[in-house]
């Protein structure tokens, strides 16, 4: 196809009763076979491309075979094809290769075309004071798409910042979803939800599954079995659009491992933000639905409706934003209002453009006040080119802050057609700008993962010039075969869309692959064993580092998950709590109807629940119940003032002791920190003797050492290089006196006494950084499963003897 055929572009009209044929003098209705012929004609597959913007774009049918003839009726091209082909441009923001948005027409039903031919107006039925909506091309638009992802790129592969091309999707995807249903109201037609739902994630899902599909493939190739685990579940909750929703938990979870680099899936957080708007934003349209069918306006209830949705996700966005940035990032709720604000300028936007004269191309004649549009439209460009560079963002968004790329991107769309060549519309309507908006689904899904891959295999944490370019180029040109093997295929296809059943079998079988993908790749990992590894006795001494590549290094990262020590009963029988308590999950070693020798209740953070297995062996001997009541990131300090997270925990942990009255109680007391070393927590003696004075004997462990970065990942990397542990505790390791205090703060305890019960101190230094080196694998064990958990299978080994003798020493 010749390249001046590619993508002519069209304007349609909506009249305001559609469905009534033969209103208003509009001519005389075309035969069943004329329409008939004139669909067939549309349907008819596209010639093979022999151009490269034949591959990448999608071509409009030819004037031959869909622009109408003066004699059709107005009524037989808003119900066909063309009119649906329109709609399906506008509905998001990413996978599109059109723009098309509502402005304010003259008349209710003129139809424009970019064609030789005039315009084609039809007489409105409509009164003339109730002028309606039509739906343009915007190629300016479409440009913008390529100016925000190629700002999302940059950021991310050379400054490491937030670009607030992100926002802009966002708030496009609202603008022209809108656009549509308000369309649809206005010409009386069904707003028919769930076919734009089919619609939409069947073009969506299949690119989005093949790039998963691609990064489990390259995960397995190139990525640390630490991190395989985390990217399966991302890989499925990015295919139901979930993946913002997962981090929000990973963020708030304190046993997430630190990742060490980011996920190659991370940026699907966006797509499902997208994606549950997607879902629940056209559900708004259907509370005007009977006004439109009364023939009343609705752009005024909307604009009401819209402005409170967005007036309340923008208050939370910024309370949630100061209080818990890390989540309210990955928040729907707190995003929202980004797409309220692109609906409200959708439904604002016609009165804006008949305000201030605006034109389209199309139209033939120039816009009024040319010069300000062109200079709104370059301060716009200006403005959005700006954020982030001018200001770090990073820490502030999705606050109030993202008003700025937001009324950037609306300034550009304001200006809409300057009727200058010197106007940035003109600029973003040029062929490059259009390649790189045609691909910018595929490429906002391939160039993160692309990236990732390459600084974990060259161990940077930046891209440097000349390798950035080429994570960029190999980022568009795979972006370009999805997009011409996979996207422009699903969005062309006809057989798809004839049926419901057909987008529904598009869209499941996209999710089934990756759930299979992943879930087959788990079940091979986990088919020779069906547990993680369960020590019976140490193949190398773990009071020593070796000089020599074991033949494994246990647990594989892959099994990390299962390191974590829960015990096997949820809190049952006498050993129940009264009341829950949030973040605490209560679990018991023994069923609830078992007689129990002994109570032992862990109480404190994670730092504590971390020793459970070193009691295990005691416990079982003794026929003792063991409870973990640990809540994390809160260390017991009953008698302390407490940050909100923790505020009530110590008073949660005294009434359980009182109704339990246990023998023992473990918990940790010093505090180590990477900046601030290691001390004993003001009112330590206190808490600790509160206990006592239950007459609850109690086991006081040392803190262990934290790490500024992931121990297991850092020593991972030099194992699967074929190093050693020793070269791993070279790169990873240090010296015990750099990561605890000389002496164990928590010495002063041990005077502590109660009516019958006393303190035991557990330091267990001595054996977690023997001679006085903490390294990160001793024997053929890896010591740290994270920056400050030790594995399971270290304490079971290598302090669980300890333990041992220690409590039959003391308590036996």
């Amino acid at each position: 196809m010749p390249s001046s055929a590619v993508r002519k572009g069209f304007a349609i009209s909506s009249s305001s009763d559609p469905s009534r044929p033969g209103r208003g003098g509009r001519g005389a209705q075309p035969s069943a076979a004329e329409r008939r012929a004139r669909r067939e004609a549309w349907e008819q597959p596209a010639p093979l491309a022999d151009a490269l913007e034949d591959w990448v774009q999608e071509p409009d049918p030819s004037p031959s075979a869909s622009l109408p003839s003066r004699a059709s009726s107005l009524d037989d091209w808003l119900q066909g094809p063309i009119e649906l082909h329109a709609e399906r441009e506008a509905e998001d923001a990413w996978s599109t290769s059109g723009s098309v948005s509502g402005t304010w027409g003259e008349h209710g039903g003129s139809v424009h075309s970019r064609s030789p031919e005039p315009p084609v107006a039809a007489e409105s039925s409509a009164p003339s004071a109730a002028p309606t909506s039509r739906a343009s091309f915007r190629r300016e638009l479409h440009g913008l798409r390529a100016v925000a992802l190629g700002l999302v790129a940059v950021y991310h592969i050379w400054l490491g910042r937030v670009s607030g091309g992100v926002d802009v999707f966002l708030f496009l995807s609202a603008f022209f979803l809108t656009g549509t249903f308000v369309r649809r109201l206005e010409s009386g037609r069904p707003l028919a939800i769930p076919r734009y739902w089919l619609h939409t994630f069947k073009r969506l899902l299949p690119p989005a599954a093949v790039t998963i599909l691609l990064i489990l493939a390259g995960t397995a190739a190139f990525l640390p079995s630490s991190m395989w685990e985390t990217i399966m579940q991302e890989a499925v909750a990015s295919a139901v659009y979930l993946e913002n929703l997962l981090l929000v938990l990973l963020q708030v979870d304190y046993h997430a491992r630190d990742a060490g680099i980011a996920s190659p899936l991370q940026h699907f957080w966006s797509l499902s933000v997208q994606g549950q708007a997607f879902v629940v934003w056209p559900l708004l349209f259907l509370l005007v639905a009977r006004r439109a069918r009364a023939g009343r306006s609705v752009r005024r209830p909307l604009i009401v409706l819209v402005a409170v949705i967005g007036a309340a996700s923008l208050t939370w966005s910024i309370l949630s934003t100061q209080s818990q940035q890390q989540i309210a990032y990955f928040d729907t709720a707190a995003r929202m209002w980004e797409f309220a604000a692109g609906s409200l300028l959708a439904l604002t936007l016609p009165l804006l453009d008949r305000l201030t004269g605006a034109r389209r191309p199309e139209d033939g004649t120039s816009p009024q006040l040319r010069i300000v549009r062109a200079l709104t439209g370059w301060a716009g460009i200006a403005a959005l080119l700006a954020c982030g560079v001018l200001v770090d963002v990073s820490s502030i968004f999705p606050g109030w802050i993202a008003l700025w790329p937001l009324a950037a991107a609306a300034a550009i769309v304001v200006a809409g057609h300057s009727g200058t060549r010197w106007g940035v519309d003109a600029v973003l309507s040029t062929r490059p700008a259009a390649f790189i908006g045609d691909i910018s689904y595929a490429l906002y899904l391939v160039h993160w993962p692309i990236l990732v891959i390459w600084l974990h295999h060259s161990s940077q944490a930046r891209a440097g010039l000349w390798d950035g370019l080429v994570v960029l180029a190999g980022s568009v040109l795979l972006a370009w075969l999805v997009t011409r093997a996979v996207d422009s295929p699903v969005r062309r296809s006809r057989w798809l869309e004839a049926h419901p059943w057909r987008a529904m079998t598009a869209i499941a079988l996209s999710v089934a692959l990756v759930a299979g993908a992943a879930g087959g790749w788990w079940a091979l990992l986990t088919s020779s064993e069906a547990e993680p590894p369960v020590a019976e006795g140490p193949t190398l001494a773990t009071d020593e580092v070796a000089t020599e590549a074991p033949p494994d290094v246990r647990p594989s990262g892959w099994q990390l998950g299962g390191q974590w020590p829960d015990l096997p009963e949820d809190c049952g029988g006498s050993w129940t709590p009264e009341r829950t308590f949030p973040h605490v999950n209560c679990q018991q070693l023994l069923p609830g109807d078992a007689e129990a020798s002994e109570t032992i209740v862990v109480v404190g953070s994670s730092h504590s629940r971390q020793f459970i297995p070193a009691l295990l062996p005691t416990a079982e001997d003794r026929g003792a119940q063991i409870v973990n009541l640990t809540m994390d990131g809160c260390g017991y300090l009953a008698g302390t003032e407490r940050y909100a997270y923790c505020k009530g925990y110590d008073e949660y942990v005294l009434e359980y002791l009182d109704a339990v009255q246990p023998d023992i109680v473990l918990t940790t007391v010093t505090l180590s920190s990477v900046d601030e070393g290691e001390v004993l927590p003001d009112g330590s003696d206190a808490a600790i003797q509160q206990l006592l004075d239950r007459d609850i004997d109690v086991l006081a462990f040392r803190d262990t050492p934290r790490w500024s970065e992931n121990e297991y990942q850092c020593a991972e990397a030099v194992i699967d290089a074929g190093g050693t542990p020793a070269e791993a505790d070279e790169s990873c390791g240090a010296a015990a006196r750099d990561k605890l205090a000389p002496e164990n703060p928590a010495a002063p305890l041990a005077d502590l006494r109660g009516p019958e019960a006393s303190v035991t101190l557990f330091d267990l230094t001595p054996q977690i950084c023997p001679g006085g080196r903490c390294s990160p694998v001793l024997g053929d064990v890896y010591v740290y499963m994270d920056d400050d958990h030790l594995t399971r299978l270290f304490v079971e080994e290598a302090l669980a003897p300890t333990v041992s003798r220690e409590l039959e020493a003391t308590t036996g």
